[in-house]
This record gives structure tokens, sequence and C-alpha cells, in this order.
């Protein structure tokens, strides 16, 4: 892809028209009522693969149990997983509480510029770029999807916008379109017109404040670009919870800080492999945690999808029979009430299985 020179005065026109339709037009949200560094930094995690309309009733109750750093910092991981319950990518609350930490032991004070914050785990250059232009006015850009898919309508960007020689460019034409005397409400901008009025495929170019600017439009061609990435083949996969019962209790088991729900806790789990059957897999499950089940019966089956998987869980009651718990690959195991299980943080397809046994007549 060839550098794009844009000349100044598209550029001003651009800038122009995007802040006065952001002035008109912005969502309400409670981050930029108060657009304080810590409430920015929360919210730009939150964003991360979340939509704006789902972020919001986290951030609020997140905010009002976390209201700073230093009361992150000083909660237990535990805690802010399971305010973060039902978010899901939850590697971003383990890293926002480790950040909290390495801030508080600095001074206490978010940093104000790109790189500086590009060193806290869980920022990367669009979320670094956005703190520091929303929350310290910084003229810094920021390149996201909505923004991807603004610029490749507005100047007709053809091919693999996700190649990394294309990233590049990206970075370099924000860069040139950022405003350097509003550079948060600019980038506020953009990515609300694409998550708004500039979208994947039905773009309502009639409310757009720069068609009259875009190239895609002119050409009659709105959805042409970007031009859809090559896309990874999706895997099936079929998962057991054996969810075991011993003396009204049931036995949970927490997941190691790092990987896929990290931290997080779950009815002992394993995945199906070739035809076995589902009491089979359940069997499995129960083992890696030294316990000897009899299968009764399926509670609950929850479909959910992570990256390039669509699993199917299956819930399935048991009853304990011999063994004490323990831990194996786990890092944890209890045996608790179902009242108890508002204690701990699951994922939302765990919590579906437990609401499913709270609300079970005959659990087992």
């Amino acid at each position: 892809m060839l550098d794009i020179i844009l000349h100044a005065e598209w550029v001003n026109e651009l800038r122009r028209a995007l802040l006065r339709w952001f002035e008109a037009h912005k969502r309400p949200t409670p981050w930029r009522d108060n657009p304080d560094p810590y409430r920015v930094w929360i919210s730009e995690v939150m964003l991360q693969q979340t939509q704006t309309a789902t972020v919001i009733p986290y951030f609020e109750r997140f905010i009002a149990r976390f209201p700073d750093v230093q009361a992150l910092a000083d909660a237990p991981l535990e805690e802010v997983l399971r305010y973060w319950e039902g978010l899901g990518y939850y590697a971003r609350a383990r890293n926002l509480h480790k950040a909290a930490r390495m801030i508080v032991q600095n001074g206490g004070r978010l940093p104000a510029t790109a790189d500086r914050l590009r060193e806290l785990p869980g920022i990367g250059a669009y979320t670094a770029g956005a703190i520091a232009s929303i929350a310290f006015g910084q003229p810094t850009p920021v390149v996201d999807g909505n923004v991807i898919r603004v610029l490749a309508r507005l100047l007709w960007l053809k091919g693999d916008l996700k190649a990394a020689p294309a990233q590049k460019q990206l970075w370099r034409i924000s860069e040139q379109l950022i405003d350097p005397q509003r550079p948060g409400d600019f980038n506020q901008a953009i990515m609300e017109l694409g998550s708004t009025v500039c979208t994947p495929t039905q773009p309502r170019c009639s409310e757009c404040p720069v068609s009259h600017l875009c190239a895609a439009y002119q050409r009659g061609q709105p959805t042409a670009v970007p031009e859809p990435s090559r896309r990874v083949p999706t895997r099936q996969v079929v998962d057991v919870s054996a969810i075991i019962e011993r003396d009204g209790r049931f036995l949970l088991a927490q997941r190691a800080t790092e990987g896929l729900w990290g931290g997080l806790w779950e009815f002992p789990r394993a995945a199906r492999q070739g035809r076995e059957s589902l009491e089979t897999v359940a069997l499995r499950a129960a083992a890696l945690v030294g316990v000897q089940a009899e299968p009764s019966r399926i509670l609950a089956t929850v479909k959910h999808t992570v990256t390039y998987s669509r699993i199917q869980l299956y819930g399935y009651l048991c009853v304990w029979r011999s063994g004490e718990a323990q831990r194996g690959e786990y890092v944890a195991v209890e045996w608790i009430t179902p009242d108890e299980l508002g204690d701990y943080a699951l994922s939302a397809p765990q919590r579906r299985l437990a609401h499913a046994l709270a609300q079970s007549p005959q659990q087992v």
C-alpha cells in the first residue's frame, strides 16, 4: 500500500464536520460525563471487544465498588473478577488489577502519555492512544475496527487492512487526521461514527456528516470496502461440567490465573473426545478433581462462542460416590451450597449452569 498524503483542506473539513456532528449526536455515557483518567481507563478496557450499551451497567457497578485506583489495587483479584463477571475476556480484568497495583506502587497516578501507558499490562496501542487523548489531551491517534471501516470508505482503501503493512499505513493516516486542539473529541467522534452511522452492512450515509468527503459514497459503493479478510474456520466443541452433589453441597474448582477464564471458578469440566458419551466425559471431569461420581441427568445445556470455537456445554448432575476432592489441574476446590454460588466468580456459561441448579426443584 502506497503512502497516502492527505490535503490540508480536506483534513480540516473532516475535522470540522466530525466534531460538529459529535457535539450534537454523541451518546451520553458515564465516563464522558466525568472524563477522569481512572474512569476513562476502566471504560476503554471494558470497551475492548464489547459494545457500549453492554458496558454501561457493568462500568457503573464496577466504579461504585472500585471508585479509584487505590480501591482497585487493594481489592482481592477474585472480587474484581466477580464484578467483571459476564463481560468476558477475563484477562482484561486480571490486567486491570495488576496494572492498578503497579500504578499505586509508582505514586498512584495513571501515566499521561501513550508510550508510558503501554508499559502497563493490558494496554496496547489503541487503548493507550484513547486514554492519552481523552483523559490527557495528547494528540495521539487511535485505530480500531470502527476507525478502520471509516478510513477505508473515506479513502477507498482496498486489500487486507488487517495485514501489518496496511496497519502501519492506517496509523500514519490517523496521525495526519487527529485534531491537535481536540484530540480526545476527534478520536471519540470517528469511533462513534463507525459504531452508529458507518456500520458494516447498512451504513446510514444520508445521516453521515462526512459523506461529501467519502470516496466510497461518491462511487455509490459504501459497503465495497473494507474488503473482508479470510475467515478462520470455526470448530465445534462439546464440553461437560460435572455438577457433583455430596450431602447437599456441590463441588467447585478454581482455574489457574493465566489462560482462558483464568482465576474463575467452575463445575469441573472436560472436553469430549471422539464419540465419547456425555456420561463418560462427566466421569472424566469428576476424576480430574479426584472424585468418583455417578452421573444422574443432564441439568442444562449452554451454547457459547470463544474466539474460533463454538462450544456446547452440558451441565451433568452427578452423585458423589468416593474420593476426596483434590486440586489436580485446578488451583483450589471447594464444596459449597447452592446459596453460596453468588459469592464465587464464574464465567457466563458456568453462571447459567449455576442458575439452572438454583432453579432446579429436584437437584439430583
